[in-house]
């Protein structure tokens, strides 16, 4: 059985949370590979959870970004599959999104932007990452590149799981007083996501996980 790490709190604070089996976190963890369904690219500019190295040598980093997103077929799937998941991927991209701004948010903010898009216990870390990065004067750069594909299909449950083989070597932290460049990601980092739809019909990122010792 696959060992699991905890994704959020790992490129950025540049510390890895090793969580429980795929038996106990109730994420799908079937080879990414092999996973059927659309497939999305998109590329925006935010943290991610990629195991992290310290940069090659400091350099000082540029705040520009842009966003990219290419529309995954919907052949065969139904009308309610294809808008379920657009809805999942467009939340999860948004998590990774939010996980970024976090850091360089007011700190009474914090708690309703994270809650847009994580329920615990995503949440909760959520915001003590953004809390950690802060303190250690860091902040988040670079592009991350989405490669998106379904495990499973939705079925109109009110559950989901997602999958994410990001690029994030032109990802990391960065010391906000002098730009340098602390962290880099990876090229091809396997990750799964839990997610859950609420009351108000909004999905939100129950669990991110690193697939550790798989590759994609």
């Amino acid at each position: 059985m696959r060992e699991l790490a905890k994704a959020v709190a790992m490129l950025l604070a540049a510390s890895v949370i090793v969580a429980g089996c795929s038996g106990t976190s109730g994420v799908n963890t079937e080879e990414l590979t092999t996973a059927t369904g659309s497939t999305t690219i998109s590329a925006t500019t935010f943290s991610t959870v990629a195991p992290s190295s310290p940069a090659a040598s400091p350099s000082t980093v540029s705040s520009s970004s842009a966003s990219t997103t290419q529309t995954p077929p919907t052949d065969g799937l139904s009308i309610q599959e294809s808008t379920d998941r657009a809805a999942v991927e467009a939340q999860w991209v948004k998590f990774w999104d939010v996980y970024l701004a976090l850091p360089h948010t007011p700190a009474g903010d914090r708690q309703a932007m994270a809650a847009s898009v994580a329920v615990d216990p995503g949440l909760t870390s959520l915001l003590t990452d953004a809390n950690t990065v802060e303190q250690k004067g860091w902040d988040s750069y670079g592009q991350i590149v989405h490669r998106i594909s379904w495990p499973q299909s939705v079925d109109g449950k009110a559950t989901a799981v997602i999958a994410d083989c990001q690029d994030t070597s032109q990802v990391g932290s960065v010391e906000t007083n002098t730009g340098n460049k602390m962290t880099v990601g990876v090229e091809r980092n396997p990750l799964q996501g839990s997610l859950v739809r609420g009351e108000d019909g909004v999905w939100r990122v129950e669990q991110a996980f690193y697939l550790k010792d798989e590759t994609c």
